[in-house]
């Protein structure tokens, strides 16, 4: 039996992604600024919904990471992704990303805030890898979020 497993976010588990959501708001809420509401929540970024759908990745029947595409926009855009601290460095994170990447072959963009340095680093070396060097990247001021790095590459091979 395969002990890691990528789900897809539905009605039925969204309990499980509202909970592991609120450890990554949390964690970046130094440089987003978000704050807790009066129920001591943080506000979720991306809903789950017609174009914004998710994906677990399971070890052991655990769920430890989440990722959030936008299949709205071409290309897709990796909007949320995370990995529980305890299971960070091992290489799962980027199991979590190439499942999903081959799961949609299409364009792709990913996307992180200016001052998430680990984030930007991460995915500096998952994309390499993943493309053999080759993609694009640059910086751009966003309305919402302001200076943001981004990549763009195909998983289309």
């Amino acid at each position: 039996m395969d002990r890691k497993v990528l789900k897809p976010i539905t009605a039925a588990n969204m309990d499980i992604y509202l909970s592991l959501a609120q450890l990554y708001e949390e964690e970046f809420a130094p440089i987003t600024g978000a704050t807790k509401d009066a129920s001591g929540l943080f506000p979720l970024s991306t809903p789950i919904d017609e174009t914004h759908i998710g994906y677990y990745y399971c070890v052991d029947n655990r769920e430890i990471g989440f990722a959030v595409i936008n299949t709205g926009q071409n290309p897709y855009d990796v909007c949320e992704f995370f990995v529980l601290k305890d299971y960070r460095k091992q290489g799962i994170g980027e199991e979590l990303a190439v499942k999903v990447f081959n799961l949609h072959r299409v364009n792709w963009s990913v996307k992180q805030l200016y001052n998430a340095k680990k984030a930007n680093s991460f995915w500096i070396k998952v994309i390499s890898k993943y493309t053999g060097d080759n993609f694009s990247q640059h910086l751009f001021e966003d309305d919402k979020w302001g200076k943001v790095h981004m990549q763009k590459f195909s998983s289309k091979e």
